[in-house]
């Protein structure tokens, strides 16, 4: 049962150690929408969480969003992220395609991202099937 096990766990995206990653050579980094980013079923993204994705821009890591939300569900939350991040909604987690899809545009390899989620059955499975790192969050929290 590898393939369900998060290389690491945190309890939120808040309290990942990201300049561990930077410094493991991790470049590209994948979150899950809800119950990760924000509250599951939210209609919008929170300041803090927002503020978050931009930081770690700015400190040199590409940033993606991977969600099997469909667009139009929660008043296209998707559409309106994919106007600041890279988004692929219906990613259909987790089937490899949609992780292969999002580091193609974001123009990294498995090796240099991480998969941050919640969820052990779609963001935790496709990340190690797709030889992504993999960190577990319990849950949005903030």
């Amino acid at each position: 049962m590898r393939l369900f096990r998060a290389r690491e766990v945190a309890d939120s995206v808040f309290d990942v150690d990201y300049d561990r990653l930077w410094e493991r050579d991790v470049r590209a980094l994948l979150f899950d929408l809800d119950n990760t980013l924000g509250r599951r079923g939210s209609r919008s993204l929170g300041d803090e969480a927002r503020q978050l994705l931009h930081a770690l821009e700015g400190r040199g890591f590409k940033v993606g969003i991977l969600t099997n939300r469909k667009r139009g569900a929660a008043s296209d939350l998707a559409g309106e992220l994919a106007k600041e991040f890279t988004v692929l909604d219906v990613a259909r987690k987790p089937h490899r395609a949609g992780f292969a899809r999002v580091l193609a545009v974001l123009g990294e390899t498995p090796a240099a991202a991480a998969m941050i989620g919640d969820r052990r059955l779609t963001d935790i499975l496709g990340a190690n099937r797709s030889s992504i790192y993999s960190i577990r969050v319990r849950g949005f929290r903030r």
